[in-house]
């Protein structure tokens, strides 16, 4: 196993130290294993790319450790009043369709590698964004209006991000069965 996939499977890990510091408020703690996923996020895709490491187990295993991290997230900080329900459901609606919706294609014959959009990875970068400032705000002061915007940025993005893949899935979808 190289470098890059040893670290999408240790944010796969990571998921359940966080759950568990989350489940007992544990927020800082919480906070720096987001923060160390995050950074495994990043590294994997980085070393990959420079070492020419890119692998079909790395393909699985990074989106695997984005989808586990971010709904395992969603999901608990709203359970703890963290995160609005709202977003929560959206987040969370979002991967599941996106993901259920790259099956079909797949499992329809269109084998071809998804491209994430500019709208996928801004909504990507908002979620991280919100999830980190729903824990800082469990034990630092922020103001309920800036959290408010940047919940319903992150929700809207992320609406966009869903219909931009909806509507890139049905024009793959249409192509293939011309």
């Amino acid at each position: 196993m190289n470098l890059p996939n040893a670290l999408s499977l240790l944010r796969v890990f990571m998921v359940t130290p966080f759950l568990v510091a989350v489940i007992y408020r544990q927020f800082p703690l919480a906070l720096v294993i987001f923060a160390a996923a995050g950074i495994s996020d990043f590294l994997d895709g980085y070393l990959a790319r420079r070492l020419g490491q890119e692998s079909i187990l790395g393909a699985f295993l990074d989106p695997l450790g984005d989808k586990l991290l971010c709904t395992v997230a969603f999901i608990s900080l709203c359970l703890q009043g963290l995160l609005p329900p709202w977003l929560a459901v959206t987040v969370v609606a979002k991967d599941l369709y996106t993901v259920l919706g790259a099956g079909i294609l797949h499992f329809s014959g269109n084998l071809s590698v998804a491209v994430p959009s500019f709208w996928g990875k801004l909504s990507t970068l908002l979620q991280i964004v919100a999830v980190g400032f729903a824990l800082l705000s469990a034990f630092c002061t922020i103001g309920a209006v800036l959290l408010d915007w940047l919940f319903a940025i992150t929700g809207l993005v992320t609406a966009i991000a869903f219909f931009h893949y909806l509507w890139r899935g049905v024009q793959v979808f249409s192509g293939n069965n011309k």
